[in-house]
């Protein structure tokens, strides 16, 4: 019997949300709809995790990007179809100085917060302000690709001047990406107004302006993350409601400004995700209808769970983004310190064989960190196929054997002999990197290599990564669909501080390879600097790098309009929405 009521909404009772809900059967025949869009019902779709948080500056993770782009808009947007620019809170794209240092950028007059305050220079600026705070610690993912804006300034209300103190071949996109924060909101004692972005250029000078650090630590407060009075934003939804480990809350804008943008018209009364930190618990919840929609599913349970042809309600899909799966080895660990132990790993790692068995043949074998469909990526680099004679050769070479006879390879390293044991995490609830960890650790241990299986919750994975608190762990990267630039990630200014380069690789010439790719406008130069940048990471191996996955999905055949894209995220939650006769729901 198909469950159309959504039990979901029996707790949502607690939210300050009025929904009434009336029980309905539908035919295969009554999923049909040619008719236009329509606007009103609830979307339901699975999170893995929470998020870390819903602030778009101190949250790195893809649920909190998922959920902040529908709250919080910015200068200029990537049209999901085309992949180009276009402008947003922005009237036009900016006016660019020939050396490429001076973005002159003129606002719609008509951009609103969901409080009705009017958005203005004022907010831009502050926003620049805030997330080059070099004390915000949490943001410092996000602030490496804003370390050449030298100066930000608003004329007036409608006009905002941004130099750069070099040029950076992606600027444009990454100055009009920066989601707009409110800063009557967010700084109501005006400590933003009393240091510049010069000075928080200057950490001597960020060091001497006590403004600097008690923005910060008033910024860097958990409730800013989580609490919905401070999480407004201009975008087509507004944040309601976190209840940690159920569901959050987002409902359409009542206030919403004028956009011209089709990707920004919002169709249903509200959008929920559902967290269930176990995908066969969310499968079921797709089955009973108490979600909607669940995206990256395991391939066994796509294959074996998934049978559109009695469960004729639901439908299957696929796509291709641009992530890819690595596993990555923390070079600050003395056992991983040589890079033939960590090529030695690579060898032994049976992708192939897991591209078969842990993703039934949904995936693409990746050598390198570029999105493999750029045309920076170089698909000329050898593949570490799995050779344990050629493994074995190089651990030898590292000076790794069985000294005592137990077994388990040793060595001596700093003095003294270690044991190759190490511990190799993942987050809980992902199906797929488990099975991984559990294959190669019945594989490492045939050739005298202890690997503990390690797995976290979320929160906690990602507070380990963060604090390189970890041996080894098995992680994903998803590339935007722009021109490469792998600093965030690669360089070695990023090792330290809470930077994405978890795993401690530092290269004197990768660097400059990166920080001359940032300074170059020629296309085919770039390529040169980004091929032999690839080939570094490639002989270097701090990461095992394993496949770019396709992404399994199924939704319920009560949404229409479901599309795909090759931006992130890969789909517009807004644009869906319920045809008149399958609306269950009153959001008031």
């Amino acid at each position: 019997m198909l469950l159309q009521y959504r039990r979901i909404f029996a707790v949502l009772a607690c939210c300050a949300l009025c929904v009434s809900c009336q029980r309905t059967f539908h035919s295969p025949e009554e999923y049909r709809y040619d008719g236009p869009p329509v606007e009103g019902d609830v979307i339901f779709f699975h999170l893995l995790s929470d998020p870390q948080g819903l602030n778009p500056y101190t949250s790195n993770d893809n649920t909190a990007s998922t959920l902040n782009r529908l709250i919080f808009d910015a200068l200029l947007e990537q049209n999901p179809e085309t992949l180009q620019l276009e402008p947003s809170i922005a009237s036009t794209l900016p006016e660019v100085s020939p050396d490429h240092r001076r973005y002159t950028f003129h606002l719609r007059t008509n951009v609103t917060f969901s409080d009705g305050v009017r958005l203005t220079a004022r907010d831009v600026v502050f926003s620049f302000k805030a997330v080059k705070n070099p004390y915000i610690l949490e943001a410092s993912a996000l602030r490496n690709y804003y370390d050449d804006v030298a100066n930000v300034e608003a004329p007036d209300d409608s006009t905002v001047i941004i130099t750069m103190r070099k040029p950076y071949f992606l600027a444009l996109y990454f100055l009009g990406d920066l989601r707009i924060l409110p800063k009557h909101v967010l700084d109501p004692e005006g400590l933003t107004d009393r240091y510049s972005i010069a000075e928080v250029n200057s950490p001597a000078l960020a060091q001497q302006n006590p403004a600097v650090k008690q923005f910060a630590e008033w910024f860097s407060r958990g409730e800013l993350r989580r609490e919905p009075q401070y999480l407004i934003g201009s975008g087509p939804y507004v944040f309601r409601q976190w209840s940690t480990g159920k569901r959050v809350v987002l409902v359409r804008n009542p206030k919403p400004w004028p956009s011209p943008h089709w990707w920004r018209r919002a169709y249903p009364a509200a959008i929920v995700g559902v967290v269930i930190n176990d995908r066969t618990a969310a499968l079921s919840a797709l089955k009973t209808e108490e979600v909607d929609f669940i995206d990256a599913i395991p391939p066994a349970l796509y294959d074996e769970q998934l049978d559109t042809a009695r469960l004729f309600y639901l439908r299957k899909g696929k796509y291709e983004q641009s992530v890819y799966t690595y596993i990555g080895w923390n070079m600050r660990r003395p056992i991983f310190r040589d890079r033939r132990v960590r090529q030695a790993l690579s060898y032994l790692a049976n992708r192939q064989a897991w591209i078969q068995t842990v993703v039934r043949g949904y995936a693409i074998p990746i050598d390198g960190p570029i999105y493999r469909n750029r045309p920076e990526y170089d698909s000329t680099l050898p593949p570490y196929d799995f050779n344990p004679t050629r493994a074995m050769a190089l651990l030898s070479e590292a000076g790794w054997r069985d000294r005592n006879g137990d077994g388990i390879l040793d060595n001596i390293i700093d003095g003294r002999q270690v044991n190759f044991e190490f511990a190799l995490s993942f987050n809980a609830g992902n199906e797929t990197r488990e099975n991984i960890a559990i294959l190669y650790a019945t594989e490492l241990r045939k050739y005298g290599i202890v690997c503990h299986v390690q797995k976290l919750e979320w929160s906690v994975f990602l507070r380990q990564l963060s604090s390189q608190q970890f041996d080894a762990y098995i992680g994903a990267w998803v590339n935007d669909n722009i021109p490469s630039d792998p600093y965030q990630l690669w360089h070695s200014s990023q090792a330290d501080n809470q930077g994405s380069n978890y795993v401690g690789f530092r290269n004197r010439r990768a660097d400059e390879l990166i920080e001359r790719n940032r300074v170059e406008f020629d296309e085919a130069e770039r390529m040169k600097l980004m091929r032999e940048f690839q080939r570094i990471v490639h002989d270097e191996a701090p990461y095992t790098f394993l496949w770019t996955p396709q992404i399994l999905t199924a939704y319920n055949r009560r949404i229409a309009n479901v599309r795909f894209y090759s931006v992130r995220p890969p789909y517009v939650l807004p644009n869906w929405f319920i045809p008149p006769h399958l609306q269950h729901h009153i959001v008031q």
